[in-house]
């Protein structure tokens, strides 16, 4: 082989084998900005929610959101299994950022006259994501039984999208409902082909352990959608010509809100593992989905209950901001259940699980309340770090009596 082509082989390598696995990988700065274009698409979706409350926004919202959501995961996925720190890797996650942000300057009305625009961005992302899955399989022979179909099935997807755009809707919007579909059920159907198949087994088996290193990509992206909870605060003041107490009192109380659920989530779930069997790994890559949910819900619903400061809070907003936080606080109660836990954690876990319990349906019964936006926030606030103070005293009494 020549020099360039060494060269060449060098800073252009195949995807790692599924099987060499990095022992304390950590999350790459590639990553980190790979990561941050989602910002933008998910501001773009919460906005549009915020700004047209209702139930079939909402709808509209989730659906969207589905789909964000399975673009990041499939990338993120990627990266961790297949990933290296080479050029092929870095273009190709650029090539994945261009069709991301060309998602974004759709997305706000994604579902309306930008629909194209959209479908033919995201069949673009398919694409890419289609010829790396390909390609593991190409320089993996063994990984293929894997990758073959995994990749026919996001094919399919991206014929799906792109032509959708050629037909009106609602049918455009069907093609993308069966394209999201197939697309959340193509794990299931692959454990449900892999009972059946001693090679593709053994790949699930190599290629499914979930790492430290996810663990904290999924951390982040909580993080991002916690980012739009302080962005709807800043928001929904700068929509205030004068500023009031009353209005720095609910914005205190919305980043109150923010910092709530951060507590929630990275004190019960970040930095754990889940369970070694494919239900919990299963259960603990989809729990995050509902629960990203409903935090990027309580951001929209924030920014419009700092923009009402003052004045009656409208019956559907309120209900919205409740669904959101109940749907979020319901994801980590669920989400705790796939987690592996210290003998700590096992001490905790009890206490802290029946408090976000009682917490998620006091605050449903809020949505049945005519309260403003102050008193509204500031039980919301006691209600979701009600759990955090039961569970810290549940872990001083743990390490009380283990010091003793």
């Amino acid at each position: 082989m020549s020099p360039l082509l060494q060269n060449i082989r060098i800073w252009w390598q195949p995807p790692r084998q599924a099987g060499h696995r990095l022992e304390h990988r950590q999350v790459t700065f590639l990553e980190l900005f790979y990561d941050l274009v989602y910002v933008a698409i998910i501001a773009e979706l919460s906005h549009a929610l915020a700004s047209h409350i209702g139930w079939v926004e909402l709808g509209r919202f989730v659906f969207l959101f589905v789909i964000v959501w399975w673009a990041w995961l499939n990338g993120t996925v990627y990266h961790d299994i297949h990933g290296n720190n080479d050029v092929r890797t870095r273009v190709l996650t650029f090539l994945q950022m261009f069709t991301v942000v060309a998602m974004a300057v759709f997305a706000h009305d994604a579902m309306g006259d930008s629909s194209v625009g959209f479908a033919l961005s995201y069949a673009a992302f398919q694409l890419i994501l289609t010829y790396m899955w390909w390609r593991t399989g190409v320089h993996d022979p063994h990984h293929a039984v894997l990758s073959r179909p995994y990749s026919a099935a996001f094919l399919l997807n991206t014929l799906l999208f792109a032509g959708s755009a050629f037909v009106a809707p609602p049918l455009r919007f069907y093609m993308w409902g069966v394209a999201l579909v197939i697309s959340l059920l193509l794990p299931m159907a692959t454990n449900v082909f892999g009972r059946f198949n001693a090679e593709a087994q053994e790949q699930m088996e190599i290629s499914g352990p979930v790492g430290p290193s996810l663990v904290e990509r999924f951390g982040l992206f909580s993080i991002i959608v916690l980012g739009e909870v302080i962005i709807g605060v800043v928001g929904g003041v700068t929509e205030h010509h004068d500023l009031t107490l009353e209005i720095g009192i609910t914005a205190l109380l919305g980043t109150l809100i923010a910092i709530a659920l951060w507590w929630l989530y990275f004190d019960f779930i970040s930095h754990r593992l889940p369970h070694l069997d494919m239900l919990s790994r299963g259960a603990w890559y989809y729990l995050h989905l509902p629960t990203t949910i409903g935090i990027t819900i309580v951001g929209a619903s924030v920014l419009s209950l700092v923009e009402h400061a003052g004045e009656h809070v409208p019956v559907g907003l309120r209900w919205l901001f409740v669904a959101g936080a109940v749907i979020a606080v319901l994801g980590i109660l669920l989400l705790a259940r796939t987690i592996q836990l210290s003998d700590a954690d096992q001490h905790v876990r009890p206490s802290g699980s029946i408090a976000m319990l009682v917490s998620a349906v006091l605050i449903a019964l809020l949505g049945l309340t005519s309260l403003e936006a102050v008193p509204l926030l500031l039980v919301a606030v006691i209600l979701l770090l009600a759990p955090v103070f039961v569970a810290l005293r549940a872990w001083v009494a743990f390490q009380v009596e283990n010091s003793s």
